[in-house]
């Protein structure tokens, strides 16, 4: 029933009920891909050993600084095109719809040529266990040259998700899992390089998923279909994109940034301490799932009824937002930490010290209602117009504090959950920042001193 309706109007209806009518695919679609992300690392598991696991693993924070991190502009998009829809301002939206692809593609390009020169290099800066190096760098390669798709694909689905329909991205994510799926079993029978079988697999998977948004995106009804005969680039369009969208960028780059020095640090633990820190990942990312969907409605409700000048309604949709992924991401961390060497023992198999070192890892995961509760102030401060706010805060709270950590309090008595510690750290540090922030913003809009878009 949740997922009958297929376009939802932020500014009215019966918030609550919108808001999970929005929310929930979004879940759907981060769950659907952790699954299927899931499934490589069992597939690697069933048909290779921990090198290959390891392979894959090493890559995580790599591909986070190299592609998902650009991903963060198209939250830009996003942003400006709920604001615009809620004021009706159909131009704009033209604007931003035919300038938001263009650039997509270029960005991907870009993506991908830097990538496939640059990624052994990077990997040496993370000191990858030569073990696993060589098949880090192919993983690499074969993914990101799926970056224009990529791109292309998250574009896509923010126009589309901004008109308040949340579906269809979901049917394209489960489309190109699907395809992932065929291709994982099919590709490592058939080739001996396993690690390449799962990086094919996931780049055809990434592809199909973005010729399916092309295609509703030439089809969508409105302002916001895109017409491939009159693309036209927007200076202006694309001054408000990088506006919101570079903030938002930065704030995606630190991250992989700061973690760069974790990796390397986990890396020195040795295979089965990247085995298991990965295994780990591919369980908080069920859960982020949760609190990701939720944050990520703050934009469209919050921005969708600020363009329509009802204030009152976009303050309730964060609080909305706010306590249902704290609530969410409680009591998912409990439930994966109490149940988490079962989850292991399907993922990691036979190397008990991968397991312990993924169950180590996991003990984060009990705070993760605190990192909903950062996404949606943090979510609610860009969307007011506090991108920037937030770019230096998490310079500060994830880069400078993960830096200071791992080089002088983490020194002092080295452990992997020493690691742990410092994720954790810089989380509960970020939460009073972005309090404090949102308490600004919220107050200038209720004045109505918001910057004009």
């Amino acid at each position: 029933m949740l997922l009958k309706s297929q376009k939802i109007d932020a500014t009215k209806g019966p918030l609550l009920k919108m808001l999970l009518l929005y929310s929930i695919p979004v879940i759907l679609s981060l769950l659907v891909q952790t699954l299927f992300n899931a499934i490589d690392i069992f597939v690697l598991s069933a048909m290779a050993d921990s090198h290959a696991i390891a392979s894959v693993g090493a890559t995580t924070t790599i591909i986070h600084l190299m592609v998902n991190a650009f991903i963060g502009i198209a939250g830009g998009t996003k942003i400006l095109l709920a604001r615009y829809i809620g004021a009706q301002e159909n131009g704009k939206i033209r604007q931003t719809v035919s300038t938001s692809m263009i650039f997509s593609l270029i960005l991907g390009a870009l993506i991908a040529g830097l990538g496939m020169v640059f990624a052994p290099h990077v990997l040496r800066l993370t000191d990858c266990p030569s073990e696993c190096f060589d098949g880090a760098v192919l993983y690499i390669r074969l993914y990101i040259a799926s970056a224009p798709f990529i791109m292309f694909y998250n574009f896509g689905a923010s126009i589309i998700t901004a008109s308040g329909d949340t579906q269809r991205p979901l049917y394209y994510i489960m489309a190109g899992g699907v395809l992932n799926v065929v291709l994982n079993f099919l590709l490592c029978f058939l080739l001996p390089e396993k690690v390449a079988a799962v990086a094919i697999a996931t780049a055809a998977s990434q592809i199909l998923s973005a010729v399916l948004v092309g295609i509703r995106l030439t089809r969508i009804s409105g302002a916001l279909r895109l017409r491939i005969k009159h693309l036209t680039w927007s200076f202006e369009a694309f001054g408000k994109i990088m506006r919101f969208g570079i903030p938002l960028f930065l704030t995606q780059i630190l991250l992989p940034l700061a973690n760069l020095q974790m990796q390397s640090a986990i890396n020195s633990y040795g295979v089965s301490a990247v085995a298991g820190n990965s295994a780990s990942g591919t369980l908080e990312t069920i859960t982020s799932a949760f609190v990701n969907g939720f944050s990520s409605s703050v934009p469209v409700f919050v921005g969708q009824n600020l363009g329509a000048g009802n204030l009152s309604r976009a303050k309730r949709s964060f609080w909305h937002c706010l306590w249902l992924g704290a609530a969410v991401g409680l009591l998912m961390g409990i439930f994966f930490n109490l149940t988490a060497r079962f989850w292991f023992g399907l993922l990691l198999e036979d190397d008990a010290l991968a397991i312990e070192y993924a169950v180590m890892r996991q003990k984060f995961a009990l705070i993760y209602w605190l990192v909903a509760i950062d996404h949606a102030l943090s979510n609610t401060v860009q969307t007011l117009g506090g991108a920037v706010f937030t770019a230096v805060n998490s310079a500060v709270c994830i880069f400078g504090l993960r830096l200071v950590w791992m080089n002088f309090i983490y020194p002092i008595h080295p452990s992997f959950f020493g690691i742990v510690n410092c994720f954790i750290a810089s989380w509960i540090i970020m939460l009073f920042t972005n309090i404090a922030a949102y308490l600004y913003y919220s107050n200038r809009m209720k004045k109505g001193q918001l910057a004009k878009i």
